[in-house]
């Protein structure tokens, strides 16, 4: 009977004791760039009901589905040099998704098949990838991968953390070396890569003195006044304009999941100079993306870049659904714009995954 008792005692402790760990690695995620922690216990309770629910039905479908494929095949990545050295053609932007799925997954499932075939990948690619130099634009390609890493940082093993660290500040080091901060959108992509990169590595230096203590003098000759941008005016499109508005949007779902939605809200509608605002650049959009009839643009006709002149879409119509993919993440500063996911998206908030983070702030409300 004593025996019984103790095998009964060790089986609930140890099972207490695997349920405390996953409470523990659960902590140790938070903050990250994915979502708040509010945002994921609310996910994570509607993932493990039954039955189908649209954030649970998103998740499956854009992240635990290809995941699984990944673990189930034990697929291999192949990592490539950089993005102007990779003679294979490999899918960078795909293997950078797949490491983000793998951290997705591992997040919501505390499951470390996941978790070890995303540090397997990461640390693959930190043995040989490199940044190119004055490219930051086209290094944006890594974006997922620095978010998906901001799950797992303080998950994972001291020296996997060391040698992934490695790599991210090496590529960060070549980003403060180039110092190429210039007034248009990469230099919104790289305010955004100081943020991303610096929050997932908690490394507040990065993120004070790089994003900081440089936005207010970039920004004022990035946004106008009269909600045009510098891409707007210099390319004449808002193809671009657009694109230039994504990585504002990025900053702003870093910030509130690293510093909360009032720092984010205030973020999105300062002034930074004579009424300018990433808010007024969005504002100016909406017409001409929500009802291009009435308010057409031919885009890139007067542009200051002359490869604009040989593009497909050059001297056409702006064609909104085409920068879909930019008000899909700027839905989490201005719920309007799901007036753009019912016109464009079929009016399903959970169409992609990005889409489906934006939509939770309205989906689930916020930390009260």
């Amino acid at each position: 009977m004593k025996k019984h008792i103790l095998l009964l005692f060790l089986l609930v402790g140890t099972s207490l004791t695997g349920k405390a760990q996953s409470t523990d690695n659960v902590d140790l995620m938070f903050p990250n760039l994915m979502m708040t922690r509010y945002h994921y216990d609310k996910m994570k309770e509607d993932i493990e009901k039954k039955g189908n629910n649209p954030p649970k039905s998103a998740y499956i479908k854009q992240m635990r589905n290809p995941a699984e494929t990944i673990v189930n095949n034990d697929r291999k990545t192949t990592p490539a040099v950089s993005t102007s050295n990779n003679p294979n053609n490999v899918d960078i932007s795909g293997e950078m998704n797949a490491i983000y799925q793998l951290c997705v997954v591992y997040a919501f499932s505390q499951d470390d098949k996941f978790l070890n075939k995303a540090v397997e990948y990461l640390k693959a690619w930190g043995k040989v990838n490199v940044a190119v130099s004055k490219s930051n634009i086209h290094e944006s390609v890594y974006t997922p991968a620095v978010e998906g890493y901001s799950i797992i940082r303080n998950v994972i093993s001291q020296a996997d953390r060391d040698e992934i660290d490695g790599w991210f500040r090496k590529r960060i080091n070549v980003f403060i070396k180039d110092n190429d901060l210039r007034d248009n959108n990469w230099g919104t992509c790289l305010m955004q890569q100081f943020y991303y990169y610096g929050s997932a590595l908690n490394d507040k230096n990065v993120v004070n003195t790089y994003f900081r203590n440089r936005y207010s003098g970039w920004v004022k000759n990035n946004l106008y006044a009269n909600g045009t941008t510098t891409d707007l005016m210099g390319r004449d499109a808002f193809a671009y304009h657009s694109y230039d508005l994504l990585f504002f949007a990025e900053i702003c779902h870093g910030m509130a999941c690293y510093e909360g939605y009032k720092v984010a809200d205030e973020f999105y509608a300062q002034d930074v100079n004579w009424g300018a605002s990433i808010k007024k650049s969005v504002d100016f959009w909406k017409p001409y993306l929500l009802d291009p009839a009435k308010n057409p643009h031919t885009e890139f006709v007067e542009t200051e870049w002359a490869p604009d002149k040989k593009r497909s879409d050059y001297n056409k119509p702006y064609s909104p659904a085409g920068t879909m993919y930019v008000a899909d993440e700027l839905l989490e500063m201005d719920q309007d714009l799901l007036r753009a996911v019912d016109k464009y998206r079929g009016g399903n908030p959970f169409y992609t995954w990005r889409l489906t983070l934006s939509n939770l702030r309205w989906y689930y409300g916020e930390e009260e």
